[in-house]
């Protein structure tokens, strides 16, 4: 039996509005604006994913938690999709990032295996990710994170090398659907607005 995934992009944060690495913080609460909606859209969402009683998984952080919960979902929050560990940039701009470390900065984005901030490579974060997936049960799964970790997903779905993940654009409050199994993920739709007019 296969599985069919759907990947919820959490809300913008002040951190993502302000080009900021993530800091679980004040800064990485979603706008109440942004929560307003969810509870209509989740008899409609859970129809997309075929089913009204999937598996709800999350990113342990406070916008994966309140985005859920906006939802009226109970989503058990996983560690293997959690946001980038980005090391000594976390809670920096990425304006400042740029100005005071260019070459660092440019070699984690060229780089897969670069983690020379302190943080997660972008190798590790696919490899986490990549578990997750694989140990999805059949049926319809449902995971709220993050943009950093839907790219990852996509990638490993596609059998693309990791640094290709630099070159997708997740929108948040986007679906993308994955489905089939460990060693066969098959990419249905990817970054689809889940709020009308988003």
């Amino acid at each position: 039996m296969t599985s069919r995934i759907a990947l919820l992009c959490v809300p913008a944060t002040a951190a993502l509005r302000t080009g900021r690495f993530p800091a679980n913080t004040a800064l990485d609460l979603p706008d109440p604006a942004d929560l307003a909606g969810l509870p209509t859209l989740r008899d409609p969402l859970l129809a997309m994913i075929g089913g009204d009683s999937p598996r709800v998984s999350r990113s342990p952080a406070p916008v994966a938690r309140a985005t859920a919960e906006a939802l009226g979902l109970e989503a058990a929050a996983d560690a293997e999709l959690r946001e980038v560990d980005y090391g000594k940039w976390t809670g920096q701009s990425l304006k400042d990032v740029a100005a005071s470390a260019p070459d660092a900065l440019a070699a984690w984005l060229a780089d897969p295996a670069m983690a020379g901030h302190g943080g997660e490579s972008l190798l590790a974060v696919a490899s986490r990710a990549a578990r997750w997936i694989d140990a999805c049960a059949p049926g319809p799964t449902l995971a709220v994170t993050h943009a950093s970790v839907i790219c990852a997903l996509v990638v490993h779905a596609r059998g693309a090398p990791a640094r290709a993940a630099t070159r997708l654009d997740i929108a948040p409050l986007t679906l993308t659907t994955l489905t089939g199994q460990p060693g066969g993920w098959r990419v249905s739709t990817v970054a689809v607005p889940i709020q009308p007019g988003g």
